[in-house]
C-alpha cells in the first residue's frame, strides 16, 4: 500500500493518511472536504477508522497542500478526482463528500460509477445555493464574512476554541479559491440527475445545519434509491466534528457491510 503514497507525493497532493495501518485486506475510504477547506476537517475519522478500514483525505488542487490553483467548476474538480483515484488504486473505492465534497461525490457516483463501491453524502445536498449576501462578502469583506459562515456552521453551544480553528482552515485557503468553490457550489444543481445515482449510499447531517438544511439531505434519499439516512441530533454542519463518534461507526458499518 505504500505506493499510494509514493504516487501522492508525485502528484503533489496533500492528504491526510495513516500509512502504517494500511493493509490489502482494509476497504479504502477516499474522503472529499468542503468549499475553502482541506483534508484537515478528517483527523477524527482518520484516526478513529483506520483499524477497520483504509481512510484517505485528500486536499483539492489549490487546498491544503495540492499544489495548483483553486478549480472554477465542480465538474472540474470531479474530472481532476477521478484521475487521481485510477491512479491510486486498482480497484472501486469508497468515497465520502462533506458539502462541497458532497456535491463533488455525486458527480463521481453518475460520470464515474465504475470507480466506486459506494458514496457517503454528509452536510450536503442536490442543490447547494449560496446567500448572496455571503458572496458579495468575500469579494469585499473576506475574512469577516468567513468568520460569519462559520458560525452558521456549528451547533449552537459549541466551543468557541473549534469555531475559531475552523475559521481558520478557511482563510488560510485565500479569498481567491474560497470565492471560486462558493461560486461553484451556488452553481451546483443536480436535482434532475441525481434519481440516475446507482449506488449504495449513505445520507448524513445534523438536525441544526443551517447552512445545508436536513430538507436537502432528505431530498438526496428520496431521489436515491439504494440510500440510507441519518440525521444526527443536536449537530449541525461539521457532523464529522460535532458528532464524530456515531459518524464514525455509521461510516464503518456501511462500508464493512456494503458488498465489494
Amino acid at each position: 500500500m505504500v505506493v499510494i503514497f509514493d504516487k501522492l507525493k508525485t502528484l503533489g497532493i496533500g492528504y491526510m493518511a495513516d500509512p502504517g495501518l494500511y493493509t490489502e485486506k482494509q476497504p479504502a475510504l477516499v474522503m472529499i472536504h468542503g468549499a475553502g477547506g482541506c483534508a484537515q476537517v478528517w483527523q477524527n475519522q482518520i484516526h478513529f477508522l483506520n483499524h477497520s478500514l483504509n481512510p484517505l483525505a485528500l486536499d483539492l488542487p489549490g487546498h491544503g497542500k495540492t499544489d495548483g490553483q483553486g478549480l472554477t467548476s465542480l465538474e472540474e474538480y470531479t474530472h481532476w478526482l477521478a484521475k487521481v483515484i485510477r491512479t491510486l488504486f486498482r480497484e472501486p473505492v469508497f468515497l465520502m463528500g462533506h458539502s462541497m465534497g458532497g456535491a463533488i461525490v455525486q458527480d463521481m457516483a453518475l460520470m464515474y460509477p465504475n470507480l466506486l463501491s459506494g458514496i457517503i453524502l454528509a452536510g450536503t445536498g442536490p442543490i447547494l445555493k449560496v446567500a448572496p449576501v455571503f458572496l458579495e462578502g468575500l469579494k469585499t469583506g473576506f475574512e469577516e464574512t468567513i468568520n460569519t459562515i462559520i458560525s452558521y456552521a456549528y451547533a449552537k453551544g459549541t466551543d468557541i476554541s473549534i469555531i475559531n480553528e475552523g475559521a481558520k482552515l478557511m482563510k488560510q485557503a485565500g479569498s481567491s479559491v474560497v470565492q471560486k468553490d462558493f461560486e461553484a457550489c451556488d452553481r451546483f444543481d443536480r436535482r434532475k440527475d441525481i434519481v440516475k445515482i446507482n449506488l449504495p449510499c449513505l445520507i448524513l447531517c445534523g438536525d441544526q445545519d443551517r447552512l445545508t438544511p436536513p430538507s436537502l439531505s432528505k431530498s438526496l434519499s428520496k431521489s436515491i434509491k439504494k440510500s440510507v439516512l441519518e440525521i444526527f441530533p443536536s449537530t449541525g454542519h461539521m457532523v464529522m466534528i460535532e458528532s464524530h463518534k456515531a459518524f464514525n461507526q455509521r461510516i464503518r458499518d456501511f462500508v464493512l457491510e456494503t458488498p465489494r
